[in-house]
């Protein structure tokens, strides 16, 4: 039995000023972590949960690798960087707006803009990334990114809404997603034979 951790650190720099022909999906790549989430990237790498971790992977995006240094750092591991823990791409905005474009994504999982990426195609993306691991046996740590998150999960999960058609996802009874607002997310896998047997979403 073996553990692999995913982690999305949220709180990222605001008032930063782009030029016009600036792409979006470039834009978030390139957005960094504001002083709140370098304080949480420090309590990960002190975590008594990832000191024996085997190996720490991350996305190409700089606040995945903000927050993956501290505890490369402590470890005295490389960092593994690999685009498959990328962030879902958005693609072309055109006249909608980044909260409509997830709401629609939140209820219709295949839905994607021009050039950009439904939650079937990140989770598809992310779960022959961890499937890699499970095959390997290997106690891994993942800074990755929510919706790249959600699109894993929901492989796994049973799925449902709340009142205000929030999305929810359960594993073995228990809510693991409820689409609310969070400064970090860590999810904690338990495999077991290439199986998922528990998912924890830790506090």
């Amino acid at each position: 039995m073996n553990k692999i951790y995913l982690i999305s650190n949220n709180q990222l720099l605001e008032g930063l000023s782009y030029n016009n022909s600036a792409n979006l999906d470039t834009i978030r790549k390139s957005r960094p972590l504001n002083e709140k989430g370098e304080e949480i990237a420090k309590a990960l790498a002190n975590s008594p949960l990832f000191q024996n971790v085997e190996n720490i992977y991350c996305s190409f995006y700089s606040s995945s690798i903000a927050t993956s240094k501290y505890l490369a750092s402590k470890l005295e591991y490389k960092i593994n960087l690999d685009e498959r823990l990328n962030e879902c791409s958005v693609g072309v905005l055109g006249s909608k707006n980044m909260k409509m474009v997830k709401g629609l994504q939140d209820h219709e999982f295949t839905y994607k803009l021009p050039n950009g990426e439904s939650l079937v195609d990140v989770g598809t993306r992310l779960n022959n990334f961890i499937k890699m691991l499970m095959n390997k046996e290997e106690e891994a740590i993942l800074f990755t990114h929510k919706r790249a998150i959600l699109g894993f999960l929901l492989k796994y999960t049973k799925v449902g809404y709340n009142l205000d058609e929030n999305l929810i996802l359960e594993f073995n009874g228990s809510i693991v997603y409820d689409d609310s607002e969070t400064d970090c997310d860590i999810y904690e896998l338990v495999v077991e034979k290439n199986t998922i047997k528990e998912i924890n979403k830790i506090n």
